[in-house]
């Protein structure tokens, strides 16, 4: 993270008896960007033997602008989260909140059966794809890039749903979203005002894929 001269940055360290690195990723992933108005700024994902993953956030602390690095280290075993903002008591007390929820959500999904664990790791990956749209549609990215994140988080949340009665809602608007865009030129970006609605379509996801990482979580 570049430290901005007036911004004070904060990191807090968590090691983790999991032996499930991506998931751990991933929830910590959910732990920051189940806030509200949270911005993906990037991220990266490197599993060969260990895993390895960061990603970087933007957001509010105490009203104020601050961004927020997470990273965690398959070979250790252990979680970093740096954040970055105007108010260092504040920065402080966000990282120590963060931290206290992280391994709450940890020991609960620790203690799931494993179908609710296969769920759950299914919600939490549809939850990067929202998180991963809003950035593609950001940065003006092709298409391919943002039907890719759509697909892919409707298949996670029909997988993470499976079994229930009905049809989830957000199995049946990313349908009718794949379907509105699929024509569209895959390596040009997305036209101003659907990508507009593409974006705050987004927000609904999120919101109807964290209630179902709640009922684990």
């Amino acid at each position: 993270m570049d430290a901005s001269e007036d911004m004070a940055k904060v990191s807090r360290k968590l090691n983790y008896s999991i032996d499930e690195s991506a998931t751990v990723f991933r929830i910590t992933w959910y732990s920051v960007a189940s806030k509200p108005n949270v911005i993906l700024d990037a991220y990266n994902e490197a599993e060969s033997q260990v895993f390895n993953g960061d990603a970087k956030f933007s957001l509010r602390i105490a009203g104020e602008k601050a961004k927020v690095n997470i990273s965690v280290d398959g070979a250790k075993s252990s979680v970093g989260v740096e954040a970055e903002g105007m108010d260092e008591v504040a920065v402080g007390v966000f990282l120590d909140d963060l931290v206290g929820s992280l391994n709450d959500a940890l020991a609960k999904y620790d203690s799931l059966p494993s179908e609710d664990k296969a769920k759950l790791k299914r919600a939490l990956v549809a939850k990067t794809c929202w998180d991963r749209l809003v950035r593609e549609i950001l940065n003006k990215s092709p298409l391919n890039d943002v039907y890719h994140q759509v697909a892919h988080g409707r298949e996670m949340m029909i997988k993470a749903v499976e079994g229930e009665d009905g049809m989830h809602p957000i199995t049946l608007t990313t349908s009718g979203w794949l379907s509105q865009i699929e024509s569209l030129p895959r390596d040009e970006a997305l036209p101003g005002n659907i990508a507009s609605e593409l974006a705050k379509k987004s927000i609904e996801w999120k919101r109807e894929t964290q209630e179902v990482i709640s009922r684990y979580l």
